[in-house]
């Protein structure tokens, strides 16, 4: 029976071990991704900065 406590201690203590590295793992990613600037979001930035005149397009509603 003791044999049996000290196993699930240990497996809970691996499990835990896993879940944290998982966890890191995530957070590590989510501020990789947040710290890159976007491929074109200077681009976009650009033409949202431009005369309204060239953007305006009128549609014919049926």
């Amino acid at each position: 029976m003791r044999w049996l406590l000290i196993a699930l201690l240990v497996s809970l203590a691996a499990l835990l071990v896993a879940a944290a590295g998982g966890a890191r793992y995530v957070w590590l990613q989510c501020a990789r991704i947040r710290s890159k600037p976007t491929a074109g979001a200077g681009k976009v930035l650009d033409s949202a900065a431009g005369p309204a005149e060239e953007t305006d397009v009128e549609t014919e509603i049926l």
